[in-house]
């Protein structure tokens, strides 16, 4: 997620998991000392994934993000087993995965699937079964290599204006509800993303999960502003805020 980081400074600088969130106190204020624990019911952590393969992650954290995908759909985080080792130690592990519309190598993954067999020209039905399969090859990685961790508290699905989308945000939309569909049965599911950057790929889609915010902040006292209401897009209620703190990215529960 760190290209994320940088096209959030380049065009949205302006811009103004999970049975225990519920049971952990909103924090109004924290006292924030980089990544490390924070007081005042501040719950910190971070989040890692593949371009992380080769540094040392912070330890004395409430709870970390692993990515199971290696950037896009159909790809694997050949660091997923030792990165989530680390993040299950603090308690509370939960895992995301890349998402798009078909592109590439994997764009006949959309061919069939729950939406049916679909011609070329059938975008939306293609974009469903793309979304559907690249969670179902997700989920199949992580099972394969965390065995029952694959069931984490939480996954979430990365939603970036770096990743595989069209210029229809139905077409952009259906990836994700495919995924939602996929994932739904088996864990709870929400979405990583920032207001701007959900409206231009899936539009007015409303799927009612939690949110996982991405700010370019660097400390959790400004991530948490985050926190309200007002700044979900899926309909559902924002229970992450990510900032920046060196070259790992922190994150903050709501």
């Amino acid at each position: 997620m760190r290209t994320s980081r940088r096209l959030l400074r380049a065009g949205l600088a302006g811009l103004v998991l999970l049975s225990l969130l519920t049971a952990m106190p909103s924090a109004a204020t924290a006292t924030d000392t980089g990544i490390g624990h924070a007081t005042s019911f501040a719950y910190l952590g971070f989040d890692v994934s593949w371009p992380n393969c080769n540094q040392s992650l912070p330890g004395g954290r409430d709870f970390a993000v692993v990515g199971v995908t290696g950037g896009r759909a159909f790809t694997a985080n050949p660091c997923l087993v030792s990165q989530f080792a680390i993040a299950r130690r603090t308690g509370l592990a939960e895992l995301y995965m890349n998402i798009g519309t078909p592109a590439g190598a994997s764009a006949g993954m959309g061919r069939t699937g729950p939406a049916g067999t679909c011609s070329t020209t059938r975008l939306w039905c293609r974009s469903y079964n793309y979304g559907y399969n690249a969670a179902r090859a997700a989920w199949s990685f992580a099972v394969s290599r965390l065995g029952s961790g694959a069931y984490a508290p939480r996954w979430w699905l990365d939603v970036e204006l770096n990743g595989n989308w069209t210029r229809s945000t139905s077409v952009n939309a259906a990836a994700v509800a495919g995924a939602l569909r996929y994932l739904a049965g088996r864990v709870r599911v929400g979405v990583y993303s920032t207001s701007y950057q959900w409206r231009t790929i899936a539009g007015s889609y409303r799927p009612r999960v939690a949110v996982w915010y991405a700010t370019v902040h660097t400390t959790a006292q400004l991530a948490l502003e985050h926190c309200a209401a007002s700044w979900g897009f899926t309909g559902g209620p924002v229970k992450i805020v990510q900032y920046s703190w060196g070259s790992v990215d922190a994150d903050v529960l709501c």
